[in-house]
């Protein structure tokens, strides 16, 4: 048995069997605290207190090497804000079996959580490390000093992210930034798009308005974060310009026909193979969705 007798850091207790839809709300409000309590450990180190100027008095000899045990040690760094420390192995006291097992099932479960949150926020962090260096690069067109023609051919060709991709995560990189430190979710870079013009128009504020007004209703989305976005008043009305019929380009009739027959094609391979049908589906919204994608990137 070791000396060290430690009760393992309570955990949220997520129900059982189904999906509980309280999950998020329940991590967040853990989250909270942790972050609060990560705060007033920074403010308090930070700080040092200034000791007052007595007499200096006699020490004894056994009381000069008695240790500080008021305050745990905190081993976090700077760089380990948003993280959570991996709980210690420890022993329970009790000798029983059942008592035993579900000391080391909460263990289990805490290692577990805490393995889940450092990675999303690992996640988060990589948006941001990735974006800042790359928008870096681009700035200081530095694509020249290896011999690339462009931007894009240098981030494909040394760090395997296409011209759009890395666009869009510069793009995003702001928005992460502004949420960071409210949560230490994984910050995808698709859904934060929706957050990139409201940052420009509204600042930081509303971002994390937005942000947390789509996550008191379960998980975020994009399609959430745009809800979020128009119930605040942050998203702009989509107003479509009309456009005269004798002014439209032959060609786009053309190539909306040439898609829907495309449509029409795997509906109807779909009476005789539903599967071969589903297959091709998928790929056409794969190929349409990577189109968008480079048309968004090529806009940057």
């Amino acid at each position: 048995m070791s000396a060290s007798k430690k009760v393992p850091p309570p955990v949220p207790v997520i129900g059982g069997g189904g999906r509980d839809t309280s999950r998020e709300e329940q991590l967040r409000e853990w989250e909270e605290d942790q972050r609060k309590l990560r705060e007033q450990q920074a403010a308090a180190s930070a700080a040092p207190p200034v000791p007052a100027v007595v007499p200096a008095q006699p020490v004894a000899p056994d009381q000069a090497a008695a240790p500080e045990t008021s305050a745990p040690v905190v081993t976090d760094r700077p760089a380990a804000v948003g993280y959570l420390p991996m709980p210690e192995f420890t022993e329970p006291d009790s000798v029983d079996p059942a008592t035993r097992l579900e000391f080391y099932s909460r263990g289990i479960l805490a290692v577990q959580y805490a393995a889940r949150s450092n990675h999303e926020r690992a996640e988060q962090q990589k948006l941001i490390g990735l974006g800042l260096r790359l928008r870096a690069v681009k700035e200081e067109e530095l694509h020249k000093v290896d011999g690339f023609e462009t931007f894009g051919d240098l981030t494909e060709a040394r760090f395997d992210i296409k011209k759009h991709q890395a666009n869009n995560i510069i793009r995003a990189t702001p928005v992460a930034q502004a949420l960071q430190d409210i949560t230490t979710q994984e910050l995808k870079e698709r859904p934060l798009r929706v957050l990139v013009p409201v940052l420009e128009t509204h600042g930081e504020d509303a971002v994390r308005e937005t942000w947390l007004e789509a996550a008191r209703h379960g998980n975020v989305t994009d399609k959430s974060l745009r809800e979020a976005a128009n119930f605040l008043g942050y998203a702009p009305p989509k107003e479509l310009p009309a456009v005269p019929q004798e002014t439209k380009p032959a060609g786009a009739v053309v190539r909306a026909s040439e898609a829907l027959k495309a449509v029409e094609r795997i509906r109807a391979l779909a009476e005789r193979d539903p599967a071969r049908a589903r297959r091709e589906a998928e790929q056409l919204e794969s190929a349409v969705r990577e189109l968008l994608e480079e048309l968004s990137g090529n806009l940057g």
